[in-house]
């Protein structure tokens, strides 16, 4: 299987320009969008239910009585046996 190489010269592709700006001037830009991202992202991460007491589900979960959830029914014992002997 050979690999073919793409044909184009990027050597001769012309350089970036310089930018017209400072360093300092583009680095104080780039600090100041952190700084904005950061506040946006704290203000979209302020949700309620950051406490222990709150779940996702229910908090007493209970066995699929009615079947069709799982199929064939979950038959695990609740407390599994202890194993004995070696």
């Amino acid at each position: 299987m050979t690999r073919e190489t793409p044909s184009a010269d990027y050597t001769a592709a012309t350089p970036p320009e310089p930018s017209k700006k400072s360093q300092v001037d583009i680095a104080n830009d780039v600090q100041d969008g952190l700084r904005e991202s950061n506040e946006s992202s704290r203000r979209r991460d302020t949700t309620a239910g950051k406490k222990a007491t709150q779940f996702d589900g229910n908090p007493n979960p209970e066995s699929d009585d009615e079947g069709g959830v799982f199929s064939p029914p979950d038959d695990t014992p609740a407390v599994l046996p202890k194993k004995e002997g070696t």
